[in-house]
C-alpha cells in the first residue's frame, strides 16, 4: 500500500492569504524577489544579497510591509534555497516582525521553521516551534494558519507512531476551521485524517473520510485529486473495486507528467487484477515499475514486483513471476516492523518458488508464516481494542462530567433554597424533591456509564471473536497452499504447526473469557435447561448467540459450512426445536 504524503498539498503551493500578501506589495519589491528567485534557479552567485537588498529597503517602508516581504523571501527560500539559508532568513524575520502587530505572518514564519527542521532532522525542535505557530495563528484568528500548523503537527505525531493524539489534534482542528467555512482547509483537515486510517489499516473509515474530502472540494484542485488516488486505495482493499476503475483515470490525466501519475495507475491496475482482467493489469504493471525505477521510488517498486508476481502466478506464468517475487521479498523483509506487505512477500514469493519447482526453498520462507499471521492478527486486534477502549473512556468521561455537573446544580438550587428562608416545610419538601431527583438521574448517569462499559467489553469480544476467524481462515488458506508444495522436501512440520494452532485451546479460552464478560452465566444456564449438550455444542449455541456467519462459526471451530448445517440440525434435534421455529431465537432468548 501507498500512502501519498500528508504535507504534498500543504507544502507545495502558496496559501490563498499568502498570494494576497504578495499582491500588496510595491511593483519594485516583487521585481526585486522574481530576481532572486529567477538567480536561486539558475544557481548564480550573489543570489542571498538580492533578498538582502529587498529587506533593506523593506524595512524603510511601513512595519506591515517588512512582515509581508519576510514572508515571502521566506517562500522563495523554502522552494529554491538551501535550508540553513532558509531557517536563518526565519528566524530573522521572527525577531524582526512585530509578533502582536503581525500574528499570522509570525505564525506562517514559524510554521516555515517547523518545516525547515523537519527536512534537516532536529526533530525535539519541531513540535514546540509549531506550537508558536498555532499560538500566533489563534492571536490572529487565522484559521487556514491554525489548520496547516494543526495538521502538520498531526502528520509529525503520526510519523512518530502516535495517531491517537494525532487524529485528537486534527478533531481540535476543525473545530477551528469550521467556524471559518473554508472548505479547502476544512478537506485538507480530513485528508490528513483520512491518510492516518489508511496506514492503520483501517480502510472502512479511510474510504469514508476521503468521500466526505472529495464533497468539499472542486474537482479541478490538486487536493482533490490526491484524495481520489487515496481513496482508491481504499476502495481496491475493501474489493469495491469497480468505482475505481470508472473515477480514478481523472486523477491520472491531472497527474500526467508527474510522478504522481504511476502511483494512480499502479493502484488502477490493482483494481485490474482484483477483477483478474489481467491482459489490462499486467501490462500497465510493467510501465509502472519502469517508470518507478527510473525515479526511484521503493515503496511503489516492491508494490508493483508483488502484484505483478501474483498476476503472473494467477496466469499460470511461474517464471516471469520468480524475479518479480523475489525483488518484493528481499525489500520487504529488511523492514523492522511486520505489516500486511511483509506478510504478502513472504507468501507469494514461497508459492513462485514452488510452482519453479524449488520446493525446499518455498518450505524455508513458508515455515516463518504461520508465526507471522500470528503476530498480524495479534497488532489488528490490539489496535481494535484500543479503538474501542478510546471510545468508552470517551464516553465514560462524559457521564462523569455530567454527573458532577448535576450534582453541583442540585447543590447549589439547595443553597438557594436555604438562602431564601422559605417555610420549614416547604424547604423540606424541596429537599425532598432535589433529593428524589438527583437520585433519578444519578441513577440514569449510573445506569450510562454501565452502559458504556457493557458496549466496550461487547466490542471487545466482537473484535476478538473476528479476528480469530480470519486468523483460522488464513491458516486454512496456508495449509492447502504448503500442501500443494508435497514432494520436494518435507512439509509435514509446517502442517503441524498450523494443525496445532488451529486447535490451540488458548485461542478459545481468551474467547470464553470475553463472552462471559457479556453473557454472564450463559453456558451454566444452557447446561442447567439442556444437561445433554456436549462441549462442542455449547460452543456452537455460543457462537450463535453472537449472531456469526456460517462461515465465521466455520472458521472458529476450524470444519467447513457444511460441518455447521449438521452440527445446526444435531443442536435443534437435541433442543427439540420445531421446523418453524428459529434456533438462533432460542439461543439469543436463554
Amino acid at each position: 500500500m501507498r500512502v501519498l504524503s500528508i504535507l504534498i498539498c500543504l507544502l507545495s503551493t502558496t496559501s490563498l492569504w499568502s498570494q494576497n500578501y504578495y499582491k500588496v506589495l510595491s511593483d519594485d519589491l516583487k521585481s526585486r524577489i522574481d530576481q532572486g528567485d529567477k538567480c536561486l534557479k539558475s544557481k548564480d552567485e550573489g543570489c542571498l544579497k538580492i533578498y538582502d537588498q529587498v529587506l533593506e529597503l523593506a524595512a524603510t517602508l511601513p512595519d506591515s510591509t517588512l512582515a509581508m516581504t519576510y514572508h515571502e523571501v521566506g517562500v522563495s527560500l523554502s522552494r529554491y534555497g538551501q535550508l540553513p539559508d532558509f531557517l536563518r532568513y526565519l528566524n530573522q524575520g521572527i525577531s524582526q516582525t512585530n509578533g502582536n502587530k503581525h500574528p499570522t505572518v509570525t505564525a506562517t514564519l514559524y510554521r516555515k521553521k517547523a518545516y525547515a527542521f523537519a527536512r534537516m532532522g532536529p526533530t525535539d525542535s519541531i513540535i514546540p516551534t509549531i506550537d508558536k505557530a498555532i499560538a500566533w495563528g489563534k492571536v490572529g484568528g487565522d484559521y487556514e494558519s491554525i489548520s496547516e500548523a494543526y495538521i502538520q503537527k498531526a502528520d509529525l505525531l503520526h510519523r512518530m507512531g502516535n495517531s491517537k493524539e494525532a487524529l485528537e489534534l486534527l478533531t481540535e482542528a476543525k473545530s477551528y476551521v469550521l467556524k471559518s467555512g473554508l472548505k479547502e482547509q476544512i478537506a485538507g483537515i480530513d485528508f490528513t485524517m483520512g491518510n492516518i486510517y489508511l496506514s492503520n489499516y483501517d480502510f472502512e473509515e479511510a474510504q469514508k473520510t476521503f468521500s466526505e474530502t472529495l464533497e468539499l472540494l472542486s474537482d479541478d484542485s490538486q487536493l482533490y485529486h490526491l484524495t481520489l488516488v487515496n481513496w482508491s486505495v481504499a476502495m481496491v482493499h475493501l474489493d469495491r473495486v469497480q468505482p475505481v476503475i470508472d473515477k480514478l483515470p481523472k486523477a491520472i490525466d491531472f497527474f500526467k507528467g508527474r510522478n504522481l501519475e504511476w502511483t494512480a495507475k499502479t493502484h488502477l491496475a490493482h483494481a485490474y487484477s482484483k477483477l483478474e482482467q489481467y491482459d489490462k493489469s499486467i501490462p500497465l504493471l510493467e510501465q509502472c515499475l519502469a517508470a518507478a525505477e527510473q525515479i526511484y521510488d521503493p515503496g511503489i517498486i516492491s508494490l508493483n514486483n508483488r502484484l505483478l508476481a501474483k498476476a503472473y502466478l494467477e496466469t499460470d506464468n511461474a517464471a516471469k513471476a520468480l524475479p518479480h517475487a523475489k525483488a518484493a521479498y528481499l525489500f520487504e523483509k529488511e523492514k523492522e516492523s511486520l505489516d500486511e506487505q511483509v506478510l504478502g512477500a513472504h507468501v507469494i514469493y514461497a508459492q513462485v518458488l514452488g510452482k519453479n519447482g524449488q520446493k525446499s526453498s518455498a518450505y524455508d520462507i513458508m515455515q516463518h508464516v504461520p508465526l507471522m499471521v500470528d503476530s498480524l492478527n495479534l497488532i489488528a486486534k490490539q489496535r481494535e481494542i484500543k479503538r474501542f477502549q478510546e471510545l468508552y473512556e470517551t464516553e465514560k468521561k462524559v457521564a462523569q462530567i455530567a454527573l458532577l455537573e448535576e450534582r453541583e446544580t442540585n447543590s447549589k438550587l439547595q443553597k438557594g433554597l436555604l438562602g431564601l428562608g422559605l417555610l420549614a416545610a416547604l424547604g423540606i419538601l424541596g429537599a425532598v424533591w432535589v433529593r428524589f431527583r438527583e437520585s433519578a438521574k444519578r441513577t440514569t448517569l449510573e445506569r450510562q456509564k454501565l452502559d458504556a462499559e457493557l458496549h466496550h467489553k461487547n466490542k471487545e469480544l466482537t473484535t476478538h471473536t473476528l479476528h480469530l476467524a480470519k486468523k483460522n481462515e488464513i491458516l486454512a488458506e496456508l495449509k492447502e497452499k504448503v500442501g500443494q508444495l508435497e514432494g520436494g522436501c518435507d512439509t509435514r512440520a509446517i502442517i503441524n504447526k498450523i494443525n496445532f494452532d488451529l486447535k490451540d485451546e488458548e485461542n478459545w479460552g481468551t474467547f470464553v473469557q470475553y463472552f462471559e464478560q457479556v453473557h454472564t452465566n450463559f453456558s451454566k444456564t444452557v447446561q442447567q435447561k439442556y444437561p445433554t449438550v456436549t462441549p462442542n455444542e455449547l460452543r456452537l449455541m455460543a457462537l450463535l448467540k453472537m449472531n456469526l456467519t456460517s462461515k465465521e462459526i466455520a472458521n472458529m471451530l476450524n470444519i467447513s459450512t457444511d460441518g455447521v448445517k449438521k452440527a445446526r440440525q444435531r443442536l435443534r434435534k437435541k433442543l427439540e426445536i420445531q421446523p418453524n421455529e428459529s434456533l438462533e431465537a432460542l439461543v439469543v432468548s436463554l
